[in-house]
Formats: C-alpha cells, structure tokens, sequence
C-alpha cells in the first residue's frame, strides 16, 4: 500500500563466487594424478618372488618372460620395442610359442617369474622347454631384499 521511494528502492545483487580458481585446481590435481599413476603389466597375477642381492639390469629391446604364479597358472609376457603383451598358455604349449617368438629376436634370452612356492621340478620343467625351443639364456628374476 504504501511505497517507500528513497530507502527501499534498490535492488540486491546476488553474489557468486569466482569458481576459476577451483577449475585451475581440479586440471592440476588431474594432471598430477596422471603423470604419477604407474601400470602393473603382471595383470591380476599375484608373484611373490624370491629375493636376492645380486641384480644384472639389462635393456633389452626385445624380452620374453614367463609368468608363474603359485597355483600353476603360465603367463607368456612379450615385450616388442615398447608394447608389451601378455597372454595365458598351457604348458604344452608353451615350448611352440616360445620356439616362434624367439626365431624373430636378436637376443635370444628369456626371463622367468616364478613365485617362490613353486615346485623346483615345475621351474626345471620350463627351463628345459625354454632350451629346447633355442633360447641362448635363461634369466631368472628375483626382487631386491
């Protein structure tokens, strides 16, 4: 009814924040995250290996290794100049894919994980295959202690 003109003729302003600074902050923490994320190439197999204090490291362009985990289960990894691929394999199969892999491979080396509460005969077993199919060295990788 009745109007005011002079104190209560204005408008409020609705006040927002200023959210760049929080965009700025969320792309640093992404790009942060990013760079620090490491990928395990063992794929879901669990290796306990055994430890040792002698370490060779070589950088092998090419490199053959095969995964053996506790329960039995073989692993065949391959890594190509950068990609890498890792494929389940029975044991019988294992000296043929090795046999046709190593045929391409200037050092004809190939590298055993083996978890430590595998049987001794079962790693004897795979290192035989791997000689059979024409690997010139057989390397058998542990972890530092």
């Amino acid at each position: 009814m009745f109007k005011s003109k002079g104190f209560m003729n204005y408008q409020r302003k609705q006040l927002a924040p200023d959210l760049t600074p929080l965009i700025d902050v969320v792309f640093l923490l992404l790009i942060f995250f990013m760079v620090a994320t490491t990928f395990d190439d063992m794929r879901g197999m669990k290796i306990d290996l055994p430890k040792s204090e002698v370490s060779e490291i070589t950088e092998a362009v090419d490199k053959i290794s095969i995964l053996v985990a506790s329960n039995g289960e073989l692993k065949l990894k391959i890594d190509k100049k950068n990609k890498s691929s890792v494929v389940d394999i029975t044991k019988e199969k294992l000296q043929e894919e090795i046999k046709n892999t190593i045929s391409l491979m200037e050092n004809k080396r190939v590298a055993i994980l083996a978890d430590r509460g595998i049987d001794y005969g079962d790693v004897v077993d795979i290192m035989s295959d791997i000689k059979m199919a024409g690997a010139q060295a057989i390397d058998i990788e542990t972890k530092g202690k």
